[in-house]
């Protein structure tokens, strides 16, 4: 059977094609295996199926997009269970066809589990493990894609997928601390605000009223608070607005190539966090950049793949010029010194592992040392971070607590 259908790629734009399956629910998981979202579903020549957006809500349309994209950006973690589990079952002998039949089953994940359904469809047509990976380019970098490619031509593809699937679950043990080093004092600004406008909206306001029917001459400290109480209480709604409104402005902002330059060069000048963001980037870079060249992968071609790792314009543009330098005949350690993105210490490291040829090795001992030091900087930074907010959240409950005590003092020793 033939389905026409119209999706929407990552990026969301408008994508429509055909596909042949079997039944309305295999062109569904096809579809779906191809990192898209449906939007109209109809067989060739026939009516709309039940899957088309014209019978659903606005709202329900607008969950079922909200939930793939979710199940998209956390495919990271499916990536890392689903190359442990390949790379365990390859290193078992395994054929790789049965290998990934049997996965299936352990994929819990519906969108991840369909483009595992059709990773194994195309296997079984012919195509190349690389190719298959291709046509997920959402789920499988292009990276992962390579060295997939490279494990091929050497006829090692399960190390290849045990080294990835290494590099997975180090990428997502670093995200997770990474993400739980923030989270909490997150949650703490969050409350403190929470707290604070509860104080201002709620509580401020009637003591101003008692304040007020007193007659009395109040104190600078406590005119201030109650006129910021009175500018929230009133304007609240429209400050609620701004800030929706900034928000959505600068997301679409930071979109634009210049947005998004000057977001990457904030990223790298925040005192604290950008240390933090700098190790990360060297992490990045001499980690893949290891693994790409001690799997055979050509080095323009490593540096154009570890280019879009590091997710940063500013660093890209420093990769490409390193990249333009290697092309004329420069050494890496020297092309790198003078793109100036790598500490010192580190283009020493890089130009011994040259002399020794050992640059791979070299790159990866590079990365495993600022692991270690990404890692102690995070636990560091919590433990800066958490205080110097508890501070701050201290510092202004205690000042609006001392503007609204004020008047109170004076007036006892008024009657006194």
């Amino acid at each position: 059977m033939i389905f026409e259908y119209q999706a929407l790629n990552r990026k969301g734009d408008t994508v429509a094609d055909v596909v042949d399956a079997p039944s309305e629910q295999a062109a569904r998981q096809k579809i779906r295996g191809l990192g898209l979202y449906l939007v109209k579903l109809e067989e060739h020549g026939g009516k709309p199926s039940a899957a088309s957006s014209a019978s659903k809500s606005g709202l329900r349309r607008a969950y079922e997009e909200l939930r793939y994209y979710l199940d998209l950006k956390f495919s990271s973690k499916q990536v890392g269970i689903f190359s442990r589990q390949l790379a365990v079952l390859l290193g078992a002998g395994m054929p790789l066809l049965v290998a990934i039949n049997d996965i299936i089953d352990q994929v819990d994940n519906r969108n991840f589990k369909s483009i595992v359904v059709d990773i194994k469809e195309k296997l079984e047509e012919g195509s190349s493990f690389s190719a298959c990976l291709e046509r997920h380019p959402i789920v499988f970098t292009e990276m992962y894609i390579n060295m997939v490619r490279v494990g091929e031509s050497l006829g090692s593809l399960d190390q290849v997928i045990e080294r990835l699937a290494e590099l997975e679950e180090k990428k997502n043990i670093l995200k997770g601390k990474i993400q739980a080093a923030l989270w909490y004092p997150a949650f703490l600004i969050f409350f403190a605000v929470l707290v604070v406008l509860f104080i201002m909206i709620n509580i401020i306001p009637s003591l101003t009223r008692m304040f007020l029917e007193l007659g009395k001459d109040l104190p600078l400290p406590t005119r201030v608070v109650m006129g910021f109480s009175d500018f929230l209480a009133t304007f609240w709604p429209l400050l609620l607005a701004g800030v929706v409104a900034g928000a959505l402005f600068l997301r679409k902002y930071v979109k634009t190539p210049e947005g998004r330059r000057k977001a990457d060069e904030l990223k790298l000048s925040i005192p604290l966090v950008g240390n933090l963001y700098r190790k990360l980037v060297v992490l990045r870079f001499t980690q893949n950049l290891g693994v790409l060249l001690s799997n055979r992968v050509d080095i323009m071609k490593s540096f154009e793949i570890v280019k879009k790792i590091v997710v940063n314009s500013v660093i890209e543009e420093k990769i490409d010029e390193a990249a333009d330098r290697i092309r004329e005949g420069s050494s890496v350690s020297t092309a790198l010194a003078r793109a100036d993105f790598l500490p010192r210490l580190v283009i020493g490291m890089i130009a011994a592992g040259e002399a020794s040829d050992r640059l791979d090795a070299m790159l990866q001992n590079i990365g495993r040392v600022y692991e270690t030091e990404l890692d102690l900087t995070v636990t560091s930074l919590t433990s800066m971070i958490e205080p110097i907010i508890i501070i701050i959240m201290g510092v202004v409950i205690g000042l609006i607590v001392i503007a609204v005590l004020l008047p109170i003092f004076e007036m006892n020793l008024i009657l006194q």
